[in-house]
């Protein structure tokens, strides 16, 4: 099976269409979602419909969410409120039910998917040290675990007899084409597919994943977008200038 994996489109339609485009020259058995499909960008309800239109398996994001009332706006910061408060306004009854039925964890095959961390995927916590990583990897009863959240693609491979994480690749060159040859009853993988609407790790190009569990074989990829565009959307929409300012930048 050929998976593509994507996470945090954040309403980001001209990021979530390259990727698309890109993805159509693989032979993309099963798309996977990892949440925040919705807020900051300008299009919730397009991208929305764009993942409807090819089966994307999607779980909830803080951001989904919280469109949905089931996290507090007070959890966010001042600019995420807004834009949150904008895209409530955006979408349909039958669009703002589509994220009230997303669940926090879903599995697909040999994948785990969650937003933040399998630990308590409900609080919506960032991956930020290995012990939280050792953690979720114990937890996890697939040969990978998917999740996103932070923005920030990341790989890693972890010995569960030995309960120690023996490879870790966060370099984008590195995570271009990745070996999983690791014996599937001794080893589990954690793998952060990026953001295709808001990168933050200073490349402002969009990010996805595609696992190939016969090849054995994950490469995340970037694919340019029209930035331009996006940014004017999201200045035209009303919603602060900062999200359309980071998007340039990747941050």
């Amino acid at each position: 099976m050929k998976y593509a994996v994507l996470s945090d489109i954040h309403g980001n339609l001209e990021a979530l269409s390259a990727v698309m485009e890109r993805l159509n020259a693989e032979r993309i058995d099963r798309y996977l979602c990892l949440g925040d499909v919705v807020g900051y960008g300008a299009d919730p309800a397009a991208c929305l419909e764009r993942l409807e239109a090819c089966g994307a398996v999607t779980v909830g994001g803080n951001h989904d969410v919280a469109c949905v009332g089931k996290l507090g706006l007070d959890w966010f910061h001042d600019t995420a409120r807004a834009a949150l408060e904008w895209t409530r306004e955006q979408l349909s009854f039958a669009e703002l039910d589509g994220l009230r039925r997303l669940p926090l964890t879903a599995t697909e095959g040999p994948l785990t998917l969650v937003h933040g961390t399998l630990t308590h995927p409900e609080r919506f916590e960032y991956l930020v040290d290995f012990a939280q990583a050792v953690e979720m990897l114990e937890r996890c009863r697939t040969l990978m675990c998917l999740l996103g959240h932070t923005h920030v693609p990341l790989f890693i491979e972890y010995d569960r007899p030995q309960r120690r994480i023996v490879r870790v690749l966060t370099v984008a060159e590195e995570l271009r084409d990745v070996a999983v040859q690791g014996d599937p009853a001794t080893r589990r993988y954690l793998v952060n597919p990026g953001s295709v609407g808001q990168p933050r790790d200073g490349d402002p190009r969009a990010s996805v994943a595609i696992i190939d569990t016969d090849q054995r074989r994950v490469a995340v990829e970037r694919v340019p977008y029209d930035v331009a565009a996006a940014q004017r959307k999201i200045r035209q929409a009303g919603l602060p200038a900062f999200l359309a300012d980071r998007l340039a930048i990747g941050r």
